[in-house]
């Protein structure tokens, strides 16, 4: 039963949909700026995200692995846009930043995404880092039935 129910939650395309704009590799729905996995020689003092579609943006966060979440001083407005700029504070030498946003679109459906880049004279870009992470094998869960 369990099995059934893990293959209906992946198989389903909503699952396949709310990963791919994840990966951000085969979204043509949103260009950002700073570009996803870019190595700039400086620090951006802007992001920038253009849908092809209104939008409403209710979350654009800045995060650095050396310092967690960074104020960027992002307010939701109500007002539909294709076209949404945050302007950024000055920002510290990291190996990579990540960009997380989530909009509405007109149909009131959630999309989430995620976008990275780096800055600096030996920049590397974040895939480089992101590659290198190791991701912990699956988490076993006592069976609390044989007890």
């Amino acid at each position: 039963m369990l099995i059934t129910l893990l293959l209906l939650v992946c198989l389903s395309p909503h699952a396949w949909a709310q990963h791919e704009m994840h990966d951000m590799s085969a979204s043509a729905h949103i260009n950002t700026m700073p570009a996803n996995d870019a190595a700039l020689a400086a620090a951006p003092g802007s992001l920038m995200l253009h849908f092809e579609s209104e939008m409403r943006l209710v979350k654009l966060a800045l995060k650095a692995p050396e310092y967690g979440f960074i104020d960027i001083g992002f307010r939701y407005q109500p007002v539909p846009d294709v076209h949404f700029m945050q302007s950024l504070p000055t920002l510290a030498a990291a190996n990579y930043y990540s960009v997380e946003w989530a909009a509405f679109n007109a149909n009131e459906e959630l999309i989430k995404g995620i976008f990275y880049f780096s800055f600096g004279d030996n920049a590397r870009p974040p895939s480089y880092y992101l590659d290198q992470m190791h991701h912990p094998g699956p988490i076993m869960s006592p069976d609390y039935r044989l007890l």
